[in-house]
């Protein structure tokens, strides 16, 4: 029978330290560690500051990396989904549109140049198509506006700050909680420059409205004719006899 293995004793100094790490290893499970109490946990195991201080700076580049990766993915997925449905809504659109122009084309005209629009609308499908299949154009035009349109932004708020600036400066703001008149031409220009501004954005927005909707008409409108033509010539059929436009001969 073998002796048991002799007990393991330490000294103070030993118990001083273990403690020491153990309570290190505590806090790093519980709460994580600091810059400081890692770049001294480093140093005890003999990597000296530059060394923790150079990784430290490669993983944050590295998570910062990550992050624009993602977040570029994201916003790639977003405008991918925004296209789609976009497409989407045009091929119904051109499906109904290039099946009125072939019921008309073909009834009526004999089918002499229905496939010039559908041509066009099939070309115009596809730029679509691939736009959906290819965002990062896309993206890239709607960060321009956006980034257009801020600059802007800042630029209106800028030449509000100085002309309220000029106004005090001149003693023609008017106290808080007072209406008084405003005589500076200043003033009276700026006002009506915003106002001649909303004024043609309001006029831009309605005429875009007004051929949305005169398109619209304009599709219904040639839907009826079709359909007024149908019962023309059915009504027609039937009174000489003939069997109608919908009946096998």
């Amino acid at each position: 029978m073998s002796d048991p293995p002799p007990k393991r004793t330490y000294t103070q100094e030993e118990v001083n330290e273990i403690l020491k790490r153990a309570m290190k290893q505590q806090n790093l499970q519980k709460q994580g560690l600091s810059h400081e109490e890692l770049v001294e946990m480093a140093g005890e195991v003999g990597i000296d500051r530059a060394a923790v201080e150079s990784a430290s700076a490669e993983l944050a580049e590295t998570r910062a990396d990550e992050l624009v990766r993602e977040q570029e993915a994201s916003d790639l997925a977003e405008e991918r989904a925004r296209l789609f449905n976009r497409f989407v809504s045009s091929l119904f659109f051109y499906l109904v549109l290039c099946g009125a122009l072939f019921f008309i084309d073909t009834k009526f005209t004999g089918g002499q140049w229905y496939y010039w629009p559908a041509l066009g609308c099939a070309i115009a499908l596809f730029f679509n198509l691939r736009a959906v299949l290819f965002p990062h154009s896309s993206l890239m035009r709607r960060r321009a506006r956006e980034l257009k349109r801020a600059q802007r932004e800042e630029r209106r708020a800028l030449r509000r700050a100085r002309h309220q600036q000029i106004r005090q400066a001149f003693g023609l703001e008017p106290p808080a909680g007072m209406n008084l008149p405003r005589g500076s031409a200043v003033v009276d220009t700026f006002e009506a420059e915003m106002n001649a501004r909303r004024e043609a954005e309001a006029a831009i927005n309605a005429g875009a409205r007004e051929f949305e909707t005169a398109v619209q008409t304009g599709v219904a409108a040639l839907l009826n004719v079709a359909a007024r033509k149908i019962q023309d010539h059915a009504a027609r059929a039937v009174e000489q006899g003939r069997p109608g436009p919908f009946k096998r001969r």
